[in-house]
């Protein structure tokens, strides 16, 4: 069993780890954070502590800090500990259901009885949060997140850094932009441009994004 380390650590960490320890493929040796959380994993120190940490024989690591509509911090953590040559691996809960011919990329996160139909791909560093659907070829391209309870029906594209929130539904073929964020509860049944907040049923933009 390898071990691997979570990099930060807060409520979107713990169910990383549970899917971790029920895989029974890793061994969590610690999380780094700015402080330290008080959980029953070892507190291994900052992110500074990171090289030293490969240093000593840890080689994997996964990224514990979720994702709500903000990315910058998650790419920045990404960033730094490839740098100091830690590998990425996908972490599936057991309980999600993922179709043979589906795609999940480095560093991404499917949690509890969530489903990948065929041909759907999942880029990097995505989450597919607890019981969301992703139907026959959907995309969800880098540092993407879709939420809790979401359903993506055939066919649809979400864009990097972007955010489906939870329980929202993205109707079939639609394209959803780059660093975009759909509203909790939302139905989208057209395709929206990069950089948007939209809301509501049927979903319409409130607010463009720099």
């Amino acid at each position: 069993m390898e071990d691997i380390v979570i990099i930060g650590f807060g409520g979107h960490a713990k169910s990383i780890a549970d899917a971790i320890e029920c895989g029974k493929q890793y061994h969590i040796v610690g999380y780094t954070d700015m402080q330290d959380n008080h959980c029953r994993y070892p507190y291994l120190g900052t992110d500074d502590a990171l090289s030293d940490i490969y240093a000593g024989g840890t080689h994997k690591a996964v990224l514990g800090v979720g994702f709500i509509g903000e990315s910058t911090l998650r790419d920045k953590l990404v960033a730094g500990a490839k740098k100091i040559g830690f590998e990425f691996p996908a972490v599936v809960d057991p309980s999600a259901i993922v179709a043979l011919d589906a795609e999940i990329g480095q560093g991404s996160f499917v949690g509890k009885g969530a489903i990948l139909n065929a041909e759907a791909k999942v880029g990097d560093f995505c989450i597919i949060n607890t019981g969301a659907i992703l139907e026959h070829e959907c995309v969800v391209e880098d540092f993407s997140h879709v939420s809790v309870g979401s359903n993506l029906c055939g066919q649809v594209t979400v864009g990097t850094h972007s955010m489906v929130g939870s329980g929202a539904t993205v109707v079939q073929c639609k394209y959803i932009g780059d660093h975009v964020i759909v509203g909790a509860g939302a139905v989208v049944t057209t395709d929206l441009q990069d950089c948007c907040v939209a809301v509501g049923v049927p979903a319409k933009i409130i607010k463009t994004l720099a």
